[in-house]
């Protein structure tokens, strides 16, 4: 059930994105970093929190680049991916898509006697947590050639102009049950642009909390969002184990609302991730604008489900 939920919200994501790209002007897809203006705004703190400067020393840089992911896209060497049963899952080439983005062209063989379908549990570019858009269903003793497509306003909100290096979770489910059958570990594949690669991020906001090895940075809160609005969020895992960050007991201009935020951050990677607050929510409040904010984050491990630590309640404004 959990592999059929997570397809149908792929298959959900990319009709979003769809929408998005017809509905929305490219301003709105733009690096807004540090810009506010129009329906962007920063986020303040109020006075007892510290003011990150964009360039975080847990990212170290290689380079400089100002060069976009469509104007460079890197090669990689064919190698194969992972193997299970007469699965056979390999690597061809990067490719690039003017609506999905930088994507890893994959070829399929299934040489067994069942059907497969496979999955991608989580995809980390440069470091950082991005979102993947792939599945595939390879019949018995058939080939297939798909693209795991790598989420272009992912790779934009990180700042991540060059990819240099793409690490895979994959999984095998079979396609009929759903059941999870294989996982594998992590795979690695290093780009031309490796030793060039981005690893700093543009990280410029306002610390909202910062212990337990977990910082997570409020960037600034985007007014217009196909479904309602956003606030943007640096997270940073240095902890030695993968988390999950939520949050809870939100309120905007003193209204409570309901948050749609859940963040996984494997150990020593970052993400930048968003709460969104659906249009209905704010409606039904007379909301029109984000003036200030308040709420809890709870992290935990993500794979016993163990709280880390539930935060007090922590209050922002914006400008």
């Amino acid at each position: 059930m959990k592999n059929k939920l997570k397809t149908l919200l792929a298959l959900l994501l990319l009709a979003v994105m769809a929408l998005s790209v017809v509905a929305c002007d490219t301003t709105d897809i733009k690096d807004i970093e540090g810009d506010t203006s129009g329906d962007i705004k920063d986020v303040i703190s109020d006075g007892n929190n510290e003011t990150t400067d964009g360039n975080d020393s847990s990212q170290e840089s290689n380079t400089d680049s100002d060069t976009d992911v469509e104007e460079a896209v890197p090669s990689i060497e064919e190698k194969i991916l992972f193997e299970y049963y007469g699965l056979v899952v390999t690597a061809k080439e990067i490719v690039d898509n003017t609506i999905w983005g930088a994507g890893i062209k994959v070829h399929i063989e299934n040489n067994s006697e069942k059907d497969y379908s496979i999955g991608v549990e989580q995809a980390i570019v440069n470091n950082c947590m991005i979102t993947d858009l792939f599945s595939c269903t390879v019949a018995s003793g058939k080939k297939a050639n798909d693209t795991i497509y790598l989420s272009s306003s992912d790779l934009k909100a990180s700042g991540i102009d060059n990819i240099g290096q793409v690490e895979l979770y994959f999984y095998v489910y079979d396609p009929t049950t759903y059941e999870r059958i294989y996982e594998t570990d992590c795979i690695t594949i290093k780009t031309s642009d490796y030793d060039t690669m981005d690893t700093t991020v543009e990280n410029a906001g306002y610390t909202l909390y910062n212990d337990n090895n977990i910082k997570i940075v409020g960037k600034y809160v985007d007014e217009y969002k196909l479904l309602g609005k956003a606030i943007v969020l640096y997270i940073v895992n240095n902890r030695e184990e993968n988390i999950t960050i939520s949050c809870e007991d939100m309120s905007i201009n003193g209204y409570m609302v309901t948050p749609f935020f859940v963040s996984t951050v494997y150990s020593g990677k970052y993400a930048i991730d968003e709460i969104t607050i659906l249009s209905t929510d704010l409606e039904e409040n007379d909301i029109t604008e984000i003036e200030n904010f308040a709420l809890k984050f709870r992290a935990y491990n993500s794979d016993t489900y163990q709280t880390i630590v539930t935060t007090e309640e922590l209050s922002f404004s914006t400008k």
